[in-house]
């Protein structure tokens, strides 16, 4: 039987908190980029809905889906199984005619209804396509990628991967996966003490903050880059910023003004750092792991502090990650490595 032929391959990264897709004609040149802000544990079954609405504007015909995903540990889940089979389920209800496949940790793609079968495979995979194509770009290296809620180090070798754990619990044992980020970190998890006005404050164990906050005061983002809801369904603001973090020492913003706060701020963006590093270092403990860094992601200016200070010089990846996928290239990885599998004459 002819196989069907593909015009356009649609790339997904299904997280907890971010839907993004990303979509290449079969030559890989680009065609657009898309991504919304999901909080799937607050209304899974909106799912399909969301999938939909993200390729309304774009043809599905002669079209193949190519789906990774993390949402799956999203706490609306009793178990992983159970996301991977809701979030196939979701693509299957959102689009009945198109195809649709799935790398698994093993760097395998399968249709959608035979990963089904072997879910737990398909759990936590956004990283790996995105990983394959800068090994198969820089050829020897650690890719350090800093998202809204996770950090990847995953060292690659001669093209390929050259990591130790395939699913996120060895992936947090062995240092190649850090559970930080830019934008949803807790403070608090990152420093019991705080520096303010020359004193030293323990921080409250509540959810008043996220680094989000430290990084809009700071100015190193913009409110566009806060990518979720404010723990006070605030407004993403210098000011509500500054009101988040002064209740992380119990207090608010008639006593701890933004400027005074600032410090604050610095200090627990050095400990995020530090966090990064210590991971950064365990990885480069191995007599087969060596640099250079390559660092992606929307916080990007933290894994590059995190490089340097271990001593990695950085490669370059604009050439690598076409300018209209900067912010979804997992999305846009997958989509580029589902198209080269099926080019592949003597794919599995």
């Amino acid at each position: 039987m002819q196989e069907p032929v593909y015009k356009t391959i649609i790339g997904w990264d299904i997280g907890g908190v971010q839907c993004k897709c990303a979509c290449i004609d079969v030559n890989l040149a680009p065609l657009s980029a898309k991504s919304t802000s999901f909080e799937i544990w607050k209304n899974p079954n909106k799912l399909s809905e969301v999938l939909k609405d993200l390729v309304s504007d774009l043809s599905l015909s002669e079209t193949i889906m190519a789906v990774t995903m993390t949402a799956e540990l999203s706490d609306c889940f009793t178990t992983k199984a159970e996301g991977v089979h809701f979030i196939l389920d979701a693509f299957v209800k959102a689009f009945p005619d198109v195809s649709v496949m799935c790398l698994g940790t093993d760097e395998i793609w399968v249709p959608a209804r035979q990963a089904a079968c072997d879910p737990i495979n398909f759990a936590a995979t956004n990283w790996i396509a995105a990983a394959r194509e800068i090994a198969r770009s820089v050829g020897e290296g650690i890719w350090i990628d800093v998202g809204s809620t996770t950090t990847d180090i995953v060292p690659f070798r001669e093209g390929a991967l050259n990591v130790r754990g395939r699913n996120d619990t060895d992936r947090l044992r062995f240092g190649e996966l850090v559970y930080t980020g830019l934008v949803r970190s807790n403070p608090n998890a990152l420093a019991s003490w705080v520096p303010f006005e020359g004193e030293w404050h323990r921080t409250s164990n509540e959810y008043f903050a996220v680094m989000g906050d430290c990084y809009l005061l700071l100015g190193e983002i913009d409110p566009k880059d806060y990518t979720c809801t404010p723990p006070d369904g605030g407004r993403v603001t210098v000011q509500g910023a500054a009101r988040r973090l002064a209740r992380l020492i119990c207090a608010d913003t008639s006593f701890a003004k933004p400027k005074s706060l600032l410090p604050l701020a610095g200090y627990l963006k050095e400990r995020q750092i530090r966090l990064i590093v210590d991971a950064l270092y365990q990885v480069l403990s191995r007599s087969d792991v060596k640099g250079p860094a390559c660092v992606t992601g929307a916080g990007s200016f933290l894994g590059m502090q995190a490089a340097l200070r271990a001593g990695l010089s950085v490669s370059d990846t604009l050439a690598v990650i076409p300018e209209m996928f900067k912010r979804h290239f997992p999305a846009y990885a997958a989509a580029k490595d589902l198209a080269i599998y099926l080019s592949c004459p003597s794919k599995p």
